[in-house]
């Protein structure tokens, strides 16, 4: 007899409320200085910056003026300036890199600089980097919706379904979406948890019993459709008049079995040939249809058909377009919607699934209440052990036992017996929460345990639960021998559960889940479609885990002499020979291409609908190559589009820059995009832009100069220790899942060193991360 969980809802938002930490304080953010010291440093400051600031910053970044976003006018002592040291080091790199003041400004003269980079090096923003490091302190974490679904997956065996996709959407915080400081707890995302604790735990204790199958019907407010002005607004209504598609993006098979794909649709002939609607499933034509009925009156098509499990693409193509320009008539396609009916013909699950040997640790032998409660003991024990990710405490497996008798007092058998308890497991904040106690002594910081140790590992590189050697190694205190964490780095990183480093970390850091939602103008780039969508991302996708899985060296990221193709994206990059649909590794013959920069995917997000941006693929490059990204525009500065400019769009942007409010950041972004210009909107190869010969020239702000990607990739490859310090930042970032702040600028040094050292190999930084104060430790208080 099964039973709703919604009395635990008051349990489980109480123990949440008691496992949350308190409210956080804050320390010094440096050992306490002298008065005298501190006055010595503010006469100081006030001596050398504050001069320098009037002659030649405060002009533009005043109270009144706030150019790019910054205000420099209110820092009148040290102290004020040093509760603020990001803003205090980019001025001092861009002071030091002679990127301001404006070259239409006066300069400063060589020893003024001199004098005011000295100061804030060597006083201002100095960091001792002997003795025991700052390592920060990480607020407490909830799963993510990806680290959820991974941990539910490895935790129950179920993995035929994603509990998480109904979730609210994860908040992003420094560029990721595990970062504790933005992980909130909406009161809808617990009701989510208790119907995901219901479904999960009901899946992995269901014995032989027939799969109930589902209808799930899709309309336009549901489908994804390519050209988006195909879908109406007001009405929803979608009709093609030119090619496109409506998609489910992913639809969940729950098993191998039958499935019924029922479409309401209606058309318009144009010549003798009716409109063809082709379903196809996983990229796989499965039947093509001539459509008749009226937008009145819509035609019920329906197949039956075969599909694997697994969340698939499921399509509606307009397969037949045509378009006389002169009349302007056409052929239409017009889809109401899509319903999907399975699995149907009685499919079963297994008596002895998976989730049920991983589960049912211990099965009474006879019918006694002593030997049905020792073996629940076994089972739940060892469940909420996995679960929690760390030994039991005193008391938490006597109330799940609790839970368990009750459920048996009301005549559950063994198996549902246990279903009680399990599911409270999975609502317990120590399951739903990454929970790691701060230190007894406030003002100091404590190393991790092996077992916090080792669940920091694993959702690094798995976006999950620790696995039984991981666990077998925390529960033996064997994790911090010499040699050990660097085989399991090596062991981790080669499973293919590291497959969600590849999705969740360079999805973000690259930027490439924003592919699936681009819209590039379908009438410029009529090639861009789902089969190019999906080859652009795999490309990326299997690049980035070829460097991880062959532990090849992270320069590779700058310019490599290999990609990623399948016959789609070879044509669309000009590459011969290659047929058929499956991606494979191909090396490059011409310096067109090479590294991340020159690939689809990047240049395509990195692109407006109808041309390409110097301006977003040289910012890209500054944040995500370079770790030196530009301030924000200033609020009043009209967009590019929206002022009156002439000429090509090289000539465009040089107009633009004469603003002297724009000219400072455009001088380091936009050489870079013109250096990318030979690439279209979508990534393919050019060689004119609107009958105008591309000029994909560059002079960079230190008189680096280049001519085309090839030599723009030399000039960011001499750049290689700017590039190791933004992906150590980066990794770091999402590793201990907190921003970084000043004091951490000794461990991102060190990592650089440890990176080189390992000859850039990735494993090295990931060893030298897992190895830093950071990682391993934890802070009582949040440093200043």
């Amino acid at each position: 007899m099964t039973r709703p969980i919604a009395a635990l809802l008051p349990i489980a938002l109480l123990a949440m409320l008691i496992c949350w930490p308190s409210p956080r304080s804050s320390a010094a953010d440096a050992p306490a200085t002298t008065t005298e010291s501190q006055s010595k440093l503010d006469a100081d400051f006030k001596a050398t910056m504050v001069p320098f600031l009037d002659a030649h910053c405060n002009g533009c970044h005043s109270t009144e003026q706030n150019s790019g976003g910054v205000t420099l006018d209110v820092y009148e002592t040290a102290t004020h300036a040093k509760k603020d040291r990001k803003t205090w080091e980019a001025v001092e790199r861009v002071i030091e890199e002679q990127e301001m003041p404006p070259k239409h400004k006066k300069q400063p003269s060589k020893a003024d600089r001199i004098a005011a980079v000295t100061f804030l090096k060597s006083q201002l923003l100095n960091i001792t980097c002997v003795g025991p490091k700052d390592p920060g302190r990480v607020t407490l974490r909830r799963l993510n919706r990806s680290e959820f679904n991974n941990t539910v997956r490895d935790l129950t065996g179920v993995n035929d379904f994603q509990p998480a996709s109904d979730f609210p959407s994860d908040d992003v915080g420094y560029g990721f979406d595990n970062i504790g400081d933005v992980l909130s707890v909406q009161p809808i995302l617990v009701e989510k948890y208790l119907a995901a604790a219901e479904k999960v735990i009901d899946r992995a204790l269901t014995g032989s019993k027939p799969l109930q199958s589902s209808k799930q019907k899709f309309g336009s407010q549901n489908l994804v459709v390519v050209p988006r002005n195909a879908k109406e607004r007001g009405t929803q209504k979608i009709a093609f008049t030119d090619e496109g598609s409506a998609s489910i993006d992913k639809f969940n098979f729950v098993i191998n079995g039958d499935y019924t794909f029922t479409i309401k649709a209606w058309g318009a002939k144009f010549g003798d040939e009716k409109a063809k609607l082709t379903l196809r499933v996983d990229g796989k034509d499965v039947k093509t249809f001539e459509v008749e009925g009226s937008a009145e009156k819509p035609e019920t098509l329906s197949v039956t058909a075969k599909a694997a499990q697994g969340e698939k693409r499921v399509s509606l193509v307009f397969t037949n377009p045509k378009v006389d320009k002169a009349t302007k008539q056409s052929r239409i396609l017009g889809v109401q919607n899509l319903e999907i009916e399975g699995p149907i013909k009685g499919t079963f699950i297994q008596v002895d699934s998976p989730s049920l040997r991983l589960l049912v640790t211990a099965k009474p032998t006879t019918d006694g209440t002593k030997d049905r409660q020792d073996s629940a003991r076994n089972v739940l024990g060892t469940f909420a052990k996995r679960a929690y990710r760390r030994p039991l405490r005193p008391g938490e497996l006597d109330r799940l036992m609790k839970l368990f008798e009750l459920a048996s007092s009301k005549g559950d058998d063994y198996l549902n017996a246990l279903k009680l308890p399990m599911k409270a497991v999975l609502v317990n904040p120590n399951f739903l929460f990454r929970v790691e106690p701060d230190p007894a002594a406030p003002e100091t910081s404590r190393l991790l345990n092996e077992h916090e140790l080792a669940s920091r590992l694993s959702y690094f590189l798995w976006s999950s639960m620790p696995d039984a050697e991981l666990t077998a190694l925390a529960d033996r205190g064997e994790l911090r021998k010499p040699g050990v964490l660097q085989a399991q780095i090596q062991r981790m990183i080669k499973d293919s559960r590291s497959n969600s480093l590849t999705q969740d970390f360079s999805g973000q850091w690259l930027m490439t889940r924003s592919v699936w939602t681009a819209s590039p103008d379908v009438d410029k780039y009529p090639a861009f479609n789902d089969n190019l969508k999906r080859a652009m991302v795999r490309e990326t996708e299997m690049f980035f885990d070829n460097v991880v899985k062959a532990d090849a060296k992270v320069t590779d990221f700058l310019d490599a002499d290999y990609t990623f193709v399948n016959d789609v994206l070879a044509k669309h990059y000009g590459l011969p020979n290659i047929t058929g649909s499956e991606m494979r590794r191909v090396k490059l013959t011409d310096t067109r291409r090479g590294g991340l920069l020159t690939q689809a995917s990047v240049l395509t997000v990195t692109s407006n609908p109808t041309r390409t941006s110097p301006v977003k693929r040289g910012k890209w490059v500054l944040e995500n190559l370079l770790a030196a990204p530009p301030p924000p525009a200033p609020p009043q500065m009209p967009e590019l589009e929206k002022t009156a400019l002439t000429g090509t769009l090289r000539q465009q942007m040089e107009q633009h820059r004469v603003n002297p409010a724009c000219a400072g950041c455009h001088a380091k972004m936009d050489p870079i995009g013109f250096g990318l210009e030979n690439f279209d909107a979508i990534g393919g190869w050019r060689e004119k832009d609107q009958n105008n010969t591309i000029d994909a020239s560059g002079v960079l702000p230190g008189g680096a100069k280049f001519n085309g990607p090839a030599e723009l990739r030399k000039v960011l490859l001499s750049k290689s220790d700017a590039f190791r310090k933004c992906l150590a930042e980066k990794l770091l970032t999402f590793a201990i899942g907190r921003g970084l702040e000043y004091y951490d600028k000794c461990v991102l040094d060190e990592l650089v060193l440890k990176l080189k050292a390992g000859e850039d190999r990735f494993s090295a930084l990931v060893l030298a991360i897992v190895e830093s104060e950071p990682f391993q430790k934890r802070n009582a208080k949040r440093s200043e």
